[in-house]
């Protein structure tokens, strides 16, 4: 018996929908047409892909795999229509954009000349420290803090982020803290620190606190930059910080004009929307952000005691 993409339709609603009951919904069908269309994919494929267990179904590894298969399956059929319809060639529809949380509301308002000029366009931020994959159209377009190692991703330089070290006012009236201008050694030792753990730790600024802090004067570590962001506001201590996501917050000292590390920005896109026009036109007005705030972005906007 033949493979039918039609069963594969059901395999993948259930594993987007995490249920039967869920998957007929999804696809506007009674439950026992869904468990009906499982049952026969199963028999094509000669093998189980699935545990019926109290809770309901749950995919084993060949299900798994098989709804992989329907997840490109899918994604090459929707790119398919979308080419045939021309929906890829009008100003119009949505685009999931993935960035940093640092990031969002930097992007928002950037934005919004975008919205004015294109209202039809719908930009949906996808906000997280995960690297979404793109091939697999968790978003359309990402930025990117790091440089992007799939060969067939399209990637472009956004731009340079400068990084500085911070502290509350209110930590910098309690200790009298005062860097000047940034020097070799061990430039925090005997401040509270406030470090980075996990994916966030391997960033520059993150790299550049762990090089001229001790270990044993760290207070509190956070997993992101605006947890970090949000300890430093609170007074636990100093850190070092991306420039822009500081800047104008009056509760907060930059305590050395010195930029002391950078990170690349890219704007990273699958190779078939290359040519989509609503990617293209967030990608022009991502750039366009990035160059009104270079001198914001780069860390070049204020001096030490701020």
């Amino acid at each position: 018996m033949g493979l039918n993409w039609d069963d594969l339709r059901f395999l993948l609603a259930l594993r987007r929908a995490g249920s039967l009951n869920g998957a007929a919904r999804l696809l506007g069908v009674e439950t026992s047409t869904a468990s009906r269309r499982m049952s026969s994919l199963e028999a094509s494929l000669g093998a189980q892909l699935a545990a019926r267990t109290p809770e309901g179904l749950v995919l084993n590894d060949a299900g798994q795999l098989a709804a992989q298969l329907a997840e490109t399956i899918d994604a090459g059929i929707q790119q398919l229509e979308r080419r045939i319809g021309g929906d890829d060639q009008r100003p119009e529809g949505l685009v999931r954009l993935a960035t940093t949380e640092s990031m969002a509301t930097l992007l928002m308002r950037g934005l919004g000349p975008l919205r004015e000029e294109y209202p039809k366009i719908h930009v949906e931020l996808a906000v997280g420290s995960a690297a979404l994959d793109l091939i697999r159209r968790e978003a359309d377009i990402a930025i990117r803090f790091f440089r992007e190692s799939n060969p067939t991703l399209i990637a472009k330089k956004l731009g340079d982020v400068g990084w500085s070290v911070y502290a509350s006012r209110a930590y910098v009236e309690s200790t009298g803290v005062s860097l000047g201008a940034a020097r070799d050694g061990c430039l925090l030792a005997g401040q509270r620190v406030v470090g980075y753990r996990g994916a966030a730790g391997r960033a520059p600024g993150a790299l550049w606190l762990a090089e001229h802090s001790r270990q044993e004067d760290v207070v509190f570590a956070g997993d992101s930059v605006m947890a970090v962001w949000n300890a430093v506001k609170a007074g636990f201590g100093v850190s070092a910080l991306p420039c822009f996501v500081a800047y104008g917050e009056p509760a907060m000292v930059r305590l050395t004009a010195a930029v002391v590390a950078t990170t690349e920005a890219f704007l990273v896109i699958p190779p078939d929307h290359k040519g989509t026009v609503r990617v293209r036109l967030v990608m022009d007005a991502v750039t366009a952000l990035f160059e009104r705030e270079r001198e914001l972005l780069e860390g070049a906007h204020t001096e030490a005691g701020s």
